[in-house]
């Protein structure tokens, strides 16, 4: 099952140490806008996201560390809009590999409060690919209805 987890928060408050731990495991990097075709330099990248208002980085990579479990292929968006932040991961929930769905689902849970904490954003949500308005397994604030239908 392909997943979302999306992270908002503001510019001025985040930490934007975890690029940093990202583009470790990038196979591909480049700013949609503005239109930067490779770098991996985690210094440039923090200056262009520092000197751009609007900014939109896709990052692929072989694999993803969350909380030591290797889970591969992960897309990876992060922009920006002046002061609002949002980066999305997505990715296949059974690549997390533990024992049941909900298992998968209270492990990534975990792992996404120490994310956001860590780096200082003001709210996350977890929900499947393309999903409506309402259709979350959880977010800042609890869980979500598709968490207890599963």
């Amino acid at each position: 099952m392909l997943i979302e987890v999306i992270f908002r928060g503001l510019f001025s408050a985040l930490n934007f140490n975890f690029v940093e731990k990202i583009l470790l495991d990038a196979k591909e990097v480049r700013f949609n806008e503005p239109e930067i075709t490779s770098t991996k330099d985690f210094e440039e990248m923090i200056n262009i996201i520092s000197s751009n208002s609007y900014f939109d980085l896709v990052i692929n990579t072989d694999f993803l560390n969350i909380k030591g479990k290797f889970i591969p292929r992960v897309f990876i968006n992060l922009g920006r809009n002046n002061e609002d932040v949002e980066i999305l991961f997505f990715f296949d929930l059974k690549d997390i590999k533990e024992s049941n769905f909900k298992m998968n689902i209270d492990y990534l849970k975990s792992w996404t409060e120490e994310f956001q904490k860590e780096y200082n954003f003001e709210y996350f949500i977890c929900q499947p690919d393309n999903a409506g308005q309402y259709e979350y397994y959880f977010d800042t604030d609890g869980q979500g209805k598709l968490y207890s239908n599963n």
